[in-house]
């Protein structure tokens, strides 16, 4: 949300105090707008985006309903997982925290679990059964009736040219009288949703529900107050209050995961502001996003890393390895794990983004590592490097590999494995040998991101 700027009281002194006061009204109004036109923009992207999604999902799963060949319904399925959670990441953008929508992105989420659990198996052995083949009919339809509704809203949209920040207004005020035809549409989205019968989406699909939720309840500890959660966020960044730097702090949605404080920084000197959520329970930053414009890069790959693991040791995460590289519009982004024993330990990830104008953190998300981080006690393996390398292809040529603990596609249990790294025909790929049973867990296809950085497209 934007908040109007600080009233300031002006004491009626020389005429020239009173025409820098204009001139510093005007910049600041200037400031507010350009910060209102950012956030406007960012919502119409994500729900244009999501409309988009939406639609090549209901057009994939489709396509899952007539193909004949087992080789084409991998892939078919692979896109509609991957399209599931582009389509529950776009919601996720949209200022709907104040509104229930948690059952349509439960459903985009269970979407994606079913059609990535049939996918990854082996389909000549265990082809889809009739069970799973009326499921996707069942959500062929529900992302008809879906894909319909956002096309209208688009159209209202469009047509009566609304905007999204009067959409975020209205909900945070509950007020009646505005045009909320955004928010009728998505209500309505949500309505329907909720009465669809209940699916069958298989015992793999139920195990990872619960582990989702038992992974929310992880964040325990002592409940905070607003005062609090501004102090973390402060402190967090390295900012005091006053001085030209002021702080909003909200309460967000039933849609989120977890229970936590929104808090906006604002440094009218930086020219941008930063936003965070703090969880009310023991007060740990989830994620943060500086809104600075990225300037020209000064700074290498290696200088970045360097700075994102100061950022992790200074804020409690002890030292931890780049799992994944990428170089996106002037910043550069890690996914840092730690380390046990010799074991990368992936479920317990951080993604850092640190811009390569000056080095400094510019986005930082700890979700995975806040749901997941515990003691483990980490098993030997049954199966040795050289048994584990047995059961990839031959024709891939193995070029490093390691031992890492991963989340199982399955059933979402905590997995060891032999994560081997091998090249086949011009690509790199990682391979997951199950280090009990010698199984093959996943295979990911890494691809090369901005910087020529080979990053994971799990």
């Amino acid at each position: 949300m934007v908040y109007g700027a600080v009233s300031r009281v002006l004491f009626p002194v020389a005429i020239v105090a009173l025409v820098g006061a204009g001139m510093w009204g005007y910049q600041e109004h200037n400031e507010k707008n350009s910060i209102l036109i950012k956030a406007e923009n960012s919502y119409q992207r994500a729900f244009h985006d999501l409309t988009y999604h939406v639609d090549q999902l209901h057009d994939e799963l489709g396509k899952a309903l007539v193909v004949n060949s087992r080789k084409q319904m991998t892939p078919t399925l692979t896109n509609v997982w991957r399209l599931a959670y582009a389509a529950q990441s776009d919601v996720g953008q949209l200022p709907l925290t104040l509104m229930p929508f948690n059952k349509t992105e439960e459903m985009l989420s269970r979407v994606a679990d079913f059609s990535h659990r049939v996918a990854v198996r082996d389909l000549n052995k265990e082809p889809l059964t009739q069970k799973e083949y009326g499921t996707l009919k069942n959500l062929h339809k529900h992302a008809a009736d879906i894909q319909d509704q956002l096309r209208k809203v688009q159209g209202n949209v469009i047509d009566k040219q609304l905007r999204w920040m009067d959409v975020e207004t209205a909900l945070a005020s509950d007020d009646k009288k505005s045009d909320n035809t955004i928010i009728d549409g998505f209500k309505t989205i949500e309505k329907k949703v909720q009465e669809y019968p209940e699916l069958d989406w298989g015992a793999g699909i139920q195990s990872l529900d619960k582990k989702k939720q038992m992974r929310i309840k992880g964040i325990d500890g002592k409940k905070i107050s607003k005062e609090e959660a501004k102090k973390i966020a402060l402190d967090f960044v390295g900012k005091q209050e006053g001085k030209g730097v002021r702080v909003d702090v909200d309460e967000n949605g039933k849609g989120e995961e977890y229970s936590a404080y929104s808090v906006r920084i604002h440094t009218p000197n930086e020219r941008s502001s930063i936003n965070m959520d703090v969880t009310k329970r023991s007060g740990k930053v989830v994620w943060l996003m500086d809104e600075r414009q990225i300037g020209k890069e000064k700074i290498s790959m290696e200088q970045a890393r360097k700075s994102g693991q100061k950022f992790l040791r200074a804020h409690g995460y002890g030292d931890m390895e780049v799992s994944e590289v990428d170089n996106y519009q002037g910043s550069a982004v890690f996914t840092f794990v730690p380390v046990q024993d010799g074991v990368r330990i992936y479920p317990d990830s951080v993604v850092v983004e640190v811009a390569l104008d000056t080095g400094n953190v510019h986005a930082f998300n700890s979700t995975e590592y806040l749901f997941n981080n515990k003691k483990r006690t980490i098993p030997k393996p049954k199966i040795s490097k050289e048994q584990a390398r047995t059961n990839v292809n031959p024709s891939v040529k193995v070029t490093g590999q390691r031992l890492a603990l991963i989340e199982g596609k399955n059933d979402g249990n905590e997995v060891l494995a032999w994560e081997i790294t091998g090249n086949f025909e011009g690509n790199t790929y990682l391979i997951y040998i199950n280090a009990e049973t010698g199984d093959e867990e996943e295979v990911v296809k890494m691809v090369t991101g901005g910087g020529n950085q080979p990053h994971a497209t799990r």
